[in-house]
């Protein structure tokens, strides 16, 4: 990955932001077996640094802002539990999941069912990864996880988001949140993780850092999606938090002034659209992140090659992938060979199959794993519906900027007093 940019600040990463994720994806997809191998050498591979060790008896910090920033490796060498002092009381045993949410068993034909389709080659799932990691070394939590499948079968493209409050076993850790899976073991152990939990064989991976979101949707010139005034006015506060992080004095840079309906939006507008929480949940949030992929899909579609060429040596640099040059060039032939106008989006967890709860003073999501690897199968390898095409819209006009003008205070302490604390906000506590 390229750290060039490590000095420079960051957006914040607890915005799960997906984008820059699957418009990655895309781009090699739609262009790469066209434009040849050279452009392919320009994503940087695994290895060059690796994690600090993480013990095993140590808890799994949640993200804060003093989290580290690191460039992953796919493999992990293991580290020793230290041995505990003589007088130390072994922590218990934790319940099994079963005892939080009902679990459905698995039959040996499902079991076999599984097997089968992770060994069907026509078939292509990738793990897409947006890293929370923002210094030089320790550990760092994968904040979005999502999978890509080029379903040439059926014909799809699927995308699934996997959230990453979801109590999951993670081998040799016990139970934790699926997305501190990274910080524990790196890639690997994510993969074995999805594997054990939700019986789903993944061997490769595309790994970004959020902060690069602005720079990618700006790179095509923006998108545009349907908001609502709640929708529009949630963003701005958004916007807002991220200039005051960023030192921005002027407290409506980047606002999004337009009327309800179809509206542009640049990089900073749609990482404001993006994040939106507070409005109503992270479920939703999840869905417009999906609505502003989409989009992106069907912008790049309409690009030239030539244009589509440019775009890739400004993207590509951002990737770290564990795959190699033959096996992008494999998976662009079978993506080119579905079709496909729009992408099919699918989530875990699935409604019905969870509750929320409280793990070690966490929010977590306790999950019937048993069910939902079922539905997860049954998605990725045999749902054959027709994915709605994704159409570019045409925005309305935009409005005016509103005056006066806003000044982020600055006072002599270098407190940011003078900032909205109200409930959506800036921010906030991305627990």
């Amino acid at each position: 990955m390229n750290n060039a940019k490590k000095d420079k600040k960051r957006l914040h990463p607890g915005v799960k932001v997906l984008i820059i994720l699957l418009a990655v994806i895309a781009v090699l997809g739609l262009t790469v077996a066209a434009l040849g191998l050279n452009l392919l050498n320009r994503i940087s591979r695994p290895g060059s640094l690796t994690p600090e060790p993480v013990e095993s008896s140590l808890p799994t910090p949640e993200p804060t802002d003093e989290a580290p920033h690191m460039t992953p490796t796919p493999t992990r060498t293991p580290v020793a539990t230290p041995t505990p002092e003589p007088e130390a009381t072994p922590a218990p045993t934790p319940a099994p999941l079963s005892e939080y949410y009902e679990q459905t068993p698995l039959t040996a034909e499902q079991l076999a069912q599984f097997d089968a389709d992770n060994n069907d080659n026509r078939y292509v799932n990738v793990l897409l990864i947006g890293a929370d990691r923002r210094a030089t070394k320790g550990r760092y939590n994968a904040d979005t996880m999502m999978i890509a499948t080029v379903d040439t079968v059926n014909n799809r493209l699927k995308l699934t988001t996997l959230m990453r409050d979801m109590l999951v076993d993670v081998p040799g850790h016990g139970y934790r949140k699926l997305n501190s899976t990274v910080a524990l073991g790196g890639v690997e152990l994510l993969y074995e993780t999805i594997e054990h939990n939700f019986h789903l064989k993944l061997n490769d991976y595309v790994m970004v850092d959020l902060h690069s979101f602005v720079d990618v949707v700006d790179a095509i010139d923006g998108v545009t999606v349907e908001m609502t005034a709640e929708e529009i006015s949630a963003a701005n506060d958004c916007i807002a938090g991220l200039n005051k992080q960023l030192g921005v004095e002027y407290l409506w840079d980047g606002f999004i002034f337009a009327d309800p309906g179809p509206v542009h939006l640049n990089g900073k507008q749609a990482l404001g659209y993006a994040r939106i929480r507070k409005l109503d949940s992270e479920f939703v949030r999840t869905g417009r992140q999906f609505k502003v992929l989409n989009m992106i899909f069907a912008k790049f579609r309409k690009f030239s090659v030539t244009k589509q060429y440019e775009l890739l040596y400004k993207l590509l640099p951002l990737v770290e992938t564990s795959m190699t040059n033959d096996e992008i060039i494999d998976a662009a032939a079978k993506l080119l060979s579905t079709g496909q106008r729009g992408l099919m989006y699918y989530r875990l967890p699935i409604e019905g199959l969870y509750q929320n709860g409280k793990w070690e003073k966490h929010f977590v999501f306790f999950c019937d794993m048993g069910a939902m690897s079922v539905k997860l199968n049954e998605f990725v390898f045999h749902n054959a519906d027709e994915a709605k095409a994704a159409v570019e819209q045409t925005p309305n006009p935009s409005l005016p900027p509103r005056t006066p003008s806003p000044v982020l205070p600055t006072p002599d302490d270098g407190s940011s007093s003078g900032w909205s604390t109200a409930p959506g906000f800036g921010w906030g506590n991305e627990e």
